[in-house]
């Protein structure tokens, strides 16, 4: 057991050292002369040593008294700190994350959970925007984008590559079967406004050059669309791991070909250098280690 002074006795030494006088302790903790006077004695027995002398008409602490009160006072403010934090209601911390709409809707949303388990008091907002981090005015404590970012007074580290290859809905490669890359080169391509370069990047990884690649097949803006358009049998998408992952076991999309995979810049997150980022850095290491398994 900790060997504790009496906690009434370590306040009335505090308000006397501190005061530089028994009246004044008295006055500040609502109790007599002789109340302060009798916790300072059960004190001193407790620790075995004086803690006042005479000082002209009053009482001063001993040398050793003085550097006892520097500590007694910084715990005490603990303690009052500690029980004020316990009897307010348990804050939640809000956590602004924007980051791209594909990436929230199919890869990050479906495992929030684990994090909102972990870290209950920590509130997360997605906002989904494919602004530059440079452009961005909105207020956020996280980006994510898919290419690493610069920007004063943060910090940005990779937590998601992208292993790219071909893929298509069932039904759609009965009709086009797929053995070969160069089967893909008369099939039809569905294409991404915001990934103007996979197919290129992945028929290069075939061995393919610029002139054979294809450019024609539907566009869309958005890569969710695209994946989208895929499912439904639209064309083949130029799939990205782990985004597609859930698809793949489910059986909506498949991936006729083992090879090649293109590998992207991946996934990056942007964070405060210098900021009590402690909410943040909780985030952003769920993401890394997130990341690690996908």
């Amino acid at each position: 057991m900790r060997p504790l002074p009496p906690l009434n006795a370590l306040r009335a030494f505090e308000a006397a050292a501190r005061l530089g006088s028994f009246s004044r302790a008295a006055e500040e903790l609502g109790v007599t002369h002789g109340a302060i006077s009798r916790h300072i004695h059960t004190l001193e027995q407790f620790l075995g040593t004086e803690l006042f002398r005479p000082a002209g008409r009053g009482r001063v602490p001993t040398p050793r008294a003085a550097t006892y009160l520097a500590e007694v006072s910084a715990a005490l403010d603990r303690l009052a700190g500690a029980t004020e934090r316990m009897r307010e209601p348990a804050a939640t911390r809000v956590l602004q994350v924007n980051t791209l709409a594909t990436l929230a809707m199919r890869w990050l949303i479906p495992r929030l959970s684990s994090f909102q388990i972990a870290h209950p008091r920590i509130e997360v907002r997605l906002i989904t925007s494919t602004v530059a981090v440079e452009d961005l005015h909105d207020p956020f404590d996280v980006v994510i984008r898919r290419h690493p970012m610069h920007r004063p007074g943060f910090l940005c580290r990779p937590f998601l590559v992208e292993r790219n290859l071909p893929v298509a809905a069932p039904a759609l490669l009965e009709k086009h079967p797929i053995a070969a890359p160069r089967d893909l080169l008369k099939a039809p391509l569905l294409h991404t406004d915001s990934k103007p370069n996979a197919w290129s990047e992945w028929f290069h990884a075939a061995g393919f050059g610029t002139r054979q690649i294809p450019t024609g097949g539907q566009r869309f803006e958005n890569y969710f669309f695209t994946l989208e358009a895929a499912i439904r049998g639209l064309g083949f998408a130029v799939g990205s791991l782990p985004l597609i992952a859930d698809d793949l076991a489910a059986g909506r999309l498949l991936a006729p070909l083992d090879g090649p995979i293109s590998i992207s810049e991946g996934y990056h997150v942007l964070y405060p250098a210098n900021r009590d980022k402690g909410s943040v850095m909780q985030f952003v290491d769920w993401l890394i280690e997130q990341g690690k398994g996908a």
